[in-house]
């Protein structure tokens, strides 16, 4: 029966610090994508029957475009950049913004930011606005720490238009 009450006090033990671990550290980058990308999902589906914020980087300022402004302001395809923003409640959820430079080349990016604490979740690199939903979109995965969970090889983690925070967006005091 010692023996008996040994295992059971050992069993209870390992039990309680199983439970008290941190359930994030347990799981595998593989499990942590999967559940971004479920969260992701979630958030686009919820967001996109909404109407997105439009803005517009003019002059070196980001200003917000009514609708049908948006849509003269967008033919620019010279040193100008946009961005469209979907907010769950009061907060910037989904971004997706695209830019051109001096020769009229297009970049394209797409954020997904936690909804619990507005850090950044998944981002998508891409050559063109479209392509950012195409299997060839670069993409990397983010703890709420700011840490890279997984990348893939040509993602560049050091691009400007990567906002850790939704506050540190570079429009978000221009936001409604």
């Amino acid at each position: 029966m010692k023996h008996f009450g040994s295992i059971v006090v050992a069993t209870l033990a390992l039990t309680w610090m199983a439970g008290s671990a941190d359930p994030a550290a347990a799981q595998t980058a593989s499990d942590m994508v999967k559940q971004i990308d479920a969260d992701c999902q979630a958030i686009q589906n919820a967001t996109m029957a909404l109407h997105p914020t439009h803005l517009a980087l003019v002059a070196g300022t980001w200003r917000v475009f009514a609708e049908g402004d948006y849509a003269v302001v967008e033919q620019t395809h010279k040193s100008i950049a946009f961005a469209d923003v979907w907010k769950q409640g009061n907060n910037p959820a989904w971004v997706s913004g695209h830019s051109f430079n001096t020769n009229g080349n297009q970049r394209a990016v797409q954020l997904c930011y936690r909804q619990a604490d507005g850090t950044l979740e998944r981002a998508k690199q891409a050559g063109t606005a479209p392509d950012l939903d195409a299997a060839s979109a670069e993409v990397a995965y983010f703890g709420s720490d700011g840490t890279v969970i997984q990348k893939t090889s040509l993602f560049e983690v050091n691009d400007p238009a990567l906002a850790k925070k939704v506050t540190d967006l570079p429009f978000y005091s221009v936001l409604p």
